[in-house]
C-alpha cells in the first residue's frame, strides 16, 4: 500500500474511533435537552447570588442572578453532549467539551457550533424555601423567581 493511501486510511480509522467515543459521551443524541422530570434543587437559603450547579445528577443546572432563580438544561444544542460550567461565579461560562460551544450563564450563544440557547425550565419555591425544578416544563430565558 502506498504511503500517502496508508496514512489516509489509518486517519480515518482514528477519526472514526473517535466519532464512536464522542457518541457514548453526550446526553442526547439529538441536541434537545435530556427528558426529567420533578427535581429537588434543595432550599433556597443555600442558593445566594451567584450561584450555578448541577441539580443531583440530573440534566439541570440551578442557578440565581440579581433577578432569582432559575433552571436550565446541560444539554448542547448542537449535538446533545453535556455541558459544564467553567470559570468562578459570578462569571462563569457553560462549554460544550465535544465541539467547544460556550454559552453566558442563562444559556446564549457565545460561541458556536451550537446556534440555539439552551432550554429553560419552570422553577417553584414552596413556602419553606424548598426548590422544585419541573422539567416537563420550558419558559423563556428570562423568567425568574424572585426571592425576597
Amino acid at each position: 500500500m502506498p504511503t500517502g493511501t496508508r496514512r489516509r486510511f489509518l486517519r480515518m480509522c482514528t477519526t472514526g474511533v473517535a466519532s464512536c467515543v464522542f457518541i457514548e459521551a453526550c446526553g442526547s443524541k439529538s441536541g434537545a435537552p435530556a427528558e426529567f422530570g420533578d427535581v429537588s434543587a434543595g432550599n433556597v437559603k443555600d442558593l445566594p447570588v451567584g450561584t450555578m450547579h448541577q441539580a443531583g445528577s440530573d440534566p439541570v443546572l440551578i442557578a440565581r442572578d440579581a433577578g432569582g432563580l432559575y433552571a436550565l438544561t446541560i444539554t448542547c444544542t448542537h449535538a446533545g453532549c453535556d455541558v459544564e460550567p467553567q470559570g468562578a461565579d459570578p462569571s462563569a461560562n457553560l462549554v460544550c467539551p465535544c465541539h467547544g460551544s460556550v454559552f453566558d450563564r442563562n444559556g446564549a450563544v457565545v460561541r458556536g457550533p451550537a446556534r440555539s440557547p439552551l432550554v429553560h425550565f419552570a422553577v417553584e419555591v414552596d413556602e419553606l424555601g424548598n426548590v422544585t425544578i419541573h422539567g416537563g416544563t420550558q419558559v423563556a430565558a428570562a423568567t425568574r423567581v424572585p426571592i425576597a
